[in-house]
């Protein structure tokens, strides 16, 4: 028999989320801040700075640590956290980064031992109703074979590496060390020098802003191969990206093992109901409390229709008729790995329909229910079209303070090319940034115009249902599968009432041939442009 969990202890188990991604991510950056702070050492022939090949595959776990914590992966973050941290202690002799990624290490293997505490807990508080997985398992599908093919690009770098590395080499040992003129310096970074035989060459040396034209710069000149004497070339950059893919196809394979290890034996079993909150993604349910999500391949078919057909669900939605009786939702049996962040599968009439992984709960778009959200929007206010409807001060105060931010991603990224994060994080910055420059609405005298962050939808009167209000919001369905989109705060309290005006009016002309189009948002093409200067400055 499977027993009810403890649902209070399973929920206070869990490690709290901002403990990763706002603790431990935002120790990373200081950290990270404070060894370049530091690094102020210049290169000099006395004291050059050879490339480090150890060094090199050590930036893997340096910039995967945030990534797989924003992303989830816990445990696999933390380790990278306190790879890199060991890593740093015995390869780089500035005190101030040995200390910075030293603490960063050990609140990463706090972190990791209360995690391990807590998925234990959680384990326990499942209850101890366990099954064995029927049939065998699922044949090693398309993950594997992008392992393979990353671990085989992991090699061909490093393959690409020895030879480069071995041509530098060579060109090293022919060379001779002349000295040469330093003759112009453009966009800051490009150092232009002149050798005895009138040849001239660029460079970006790591302290640009320390040469002035008409200094005298050491070089190694083997023919056209030339090379600075305190900074020889660096192409360990290879080494990196074989480390990031073979990692990459560690995690994917390992991910597989993991999966495939629940038929090897009994598992943790709960019978939960099983709600679909999206395209793919089910909501499971326990004594009527959220427990997590999971994402499957496909569509699993486990609710019925509330609704006959779309004119029903419009009626209820515009408040002109009430809701059907919900029904029972469906139940599953999930088993597996009982906490956040494990593998599980999920069995209907015995049957493993889908295998995926526990995620928190998280506010998604509307779930079409009996129990609609808001209130109906019914009374017309008019409004002469076309008409737009803005965002409010705030958010366009924070779209500044966006802008202002991917600037300084982008300046960051200017003077610390390895910080890749920062790209990141001012890629983000200008998306959101550009989205509360537009108008939230624009209405026309045939459609209406939905910006969201990514997607613009045109949406014919004729295929918008109708309109919700939920405080300062405004949820929109529409379309044949009543989809809905929840608007930001909308500073015009008669939003809903222009809307709903401008549909009724609309509807008296017959425009039911227009369909719903999509096409990406201006803030798309604006993100891809700061791409671009990313990867050009």
């Amino acid at each position: 028999m499977i027993r009810v969990m403890d649902v209070q202890r399973w929920q206070a188990a869990a490690v709290p989320w901002w403990v990763t991604k706002v603790g431990l991510v935002g120790g990373w950056i200081l950290a990270f801040y404070f060894a370049l702070s530091a690094s102020d050492t210049p290169c000099t022939t006395a004291q050059p700075c050879p490339p480090s090949p150890l060094f090199s595959l050590a930036i893997v776990p340096l910039l995967a640590t945030p990534l797989l914590l924003l992303f989830g992966r816990v445990l696999t973050g933390c380790a990278m956290g306190v790879a890199f941290g060991v890593l740093d202690i015995a390869l780089d002799g500035l005190a101030a980064a040995n200390v910075a990624f030293g603490l960063h290490a050990v609140a990463c293997a706090i972190v990791a031992a209360w995690t391990i505490r807590s998925r234990a807990d959680q384990h326990t508080a499942a209850g101890e109703g366990v099954v064995s997985l029927p049939d065998m398992p699922p044949q090693r599908g398309v993950l594997r074979i992008i392992a393979v093919l990353l671990v085989l690009f992991g090699f061909l770098t490093f393959v690409q590496y020895d030879l480069t590395n071995g041509e530098i080499e060579q060109h090293i040992a022919n060379a001779s060390r002349v000295e040469a003129e330093v003759v112009d310096i453009k966009d800051t970074f490009d150092v232009w020098v002149e050798l005895p035989d009138k040849q001239r060459v660029v460079f970006q040396p790591l302290a640009p802003e320390t040469y002035r034209i008409g200094d005298s710069m050491p070089v190694l000149a083997d023919g056209s191969w030339v090379a600075m004497a305190n900074e020889p070339e660096d192409v360990t950059w290879w080494l990196t990206f074989g480390g990031a893919a073979v990692f990459l196809a560690i995690m994917l394979a390992a991910r597989e093992r993991r999966r495939r290890a629940l038929w090897t034996g009994p598992v943790k079993a709960i019978r939960m109901q099983a709600h679909p909150v999206g395209p793919r993604r089910i909501l499971l349910r326990h004594n009527n409390t959220d427990i997590a999500t999971v994402a499957t391949l496909a569509d699993l078919g486990l609710e019925e229709p509330l609704y006959h057909d779309t004119e029903q669900f419009g009626r209820v939605w515009r408040g002109e008729e009430d809701a059907p009786v919900q029904l029972d939702p469906a139940e599953i049996l999930v088993a597996g790995e009982w906490h956040h962040g494990g593998q599980v599968a999920l069995l209907v009439e015995g049957e493993v329909v889908a295998t995926s992984t526990l995620s928190r709960v998280r506010p998604r778009h509307t779930v079409h229910s009996a129990h609609l959200p808001g209130e109906p929007v019914s009374a017309g206010v008019p409004v002469e079209l076309p008409h737009a409807m803005w965002p409010g001060d705030r958010r366009r105060t924070e779209g500044v303070v966006l802008l202002l931010g991917a600037a300084g991603a982008l300046i960051g990224l200017k003077y610390y090319p390895e910080l890749i994060i920062l790209g990141l994080i001012g890629v983000q910055c200008v998306l959101s940034a550009v989205t509360r420059f537009q108008p939230l609405l624009r209405l026309d005298h045939n459609s209406v115009m939905l910006y969201t962050g990514i997607w613009t939808y045109r949406v014919p009167w004729a295929q918008l249902h109708g309109v919700r209000r939920a405080g300062p919001q405004l949820m929109l369905a529409f379309g044949p599968h009543g989809d809905v989109i929840t608007t930001p705060h909308l500073p015009d309290r008669q939003a809903g009432e222009k809307l709903m005006w401008a549909r009724a009016r609309s509807l008296i002309a017959d425009h039911h041939g227009e369909r719903i189009t999509r096409r990406f948002n201006v803030s798309v093409f604006i993100g891809l442009a700061y791409v671009g200067l990313l990867l050009f400055i």
